[in-house]
Parts: C-alpha cells; sequence; structure tokens
C-alpha cells in the first residue's frame, strides 16, 4: 500500500527526461541578473571617476584676459576667405 501512494505522489518524468535543475544552475536567471548588476556596477564607477577626477571649467579673471585677448589676435578663417573673395571681384570688374 505505501509503495503504490509514494509512486502516484511523485511528479512524472517520463522515461526519458532527466529531471530539470535547479534554478541557480542555469544559464537565464543569471544572465537576467547580470544585466542590471553591471548597470550599477558602471554608475558606482561613474560617481567614483567623477568624484576624484573633477573636470575644472572655472578660470580666472587674468586666465580669462589672456585667452579672450589670444581669441581676438586670431583671425577666423571664413574672414580672411571673405576679404580675398571681395578684394579679387572689385579689383577684376
Amino acid at each position: 500500500m505505501t509503495s503504490q501512494q509514494h509512486s502516484n505522489t511523485e511528479p512524472d518524468t517520463g522515461p526519458n527526461t532527466a529531471p530539470e535543475p535547479p534554478w541557480y544552475r542555469q544559464f537565464w536567471p543569471w544572465f537576467i541578473i547580470a544585466l542590471p548588476a553591471a548597470s550599477i556596477i558602471a554608475g558606482i564607477i561613474t560617481v567614483y571617476l567623477a568624484l576624484t577626477r573633477p573636470f575644472h571649467l572655472i578660470v580666472g579673471d587674468e586666465e580669462y584676459r589672456r585667452l579672450n585677448d589670444e581669441l581676438k589676435a586670431h583671425t577666423p578663417v571664413q574672414e580672411i576667405k571673405k576679404e580675398d573673395a571681395g578684394g579679387t571681384d572689385s579689383s577684376s570688374g
């Protein structure tokens, strides 16, 4: 009697089917867990790099004046081309 009841309560796996491995031995759960874990790790690394290596955008007054003077000293390429084109047209016409 007990052997008959015992066989009825076990799941029927069939003659040629192997039992399914537990979830932690399968690929897809770990793949699904790895995607958000990788983004969290990347975010932590990004915050660490941002805090330990700041990029200084603020310049002092003296450096600003020097940079501004350098920019004013350079003539843009477009203005040079316009002057050359205008000078050749007025002399030939």
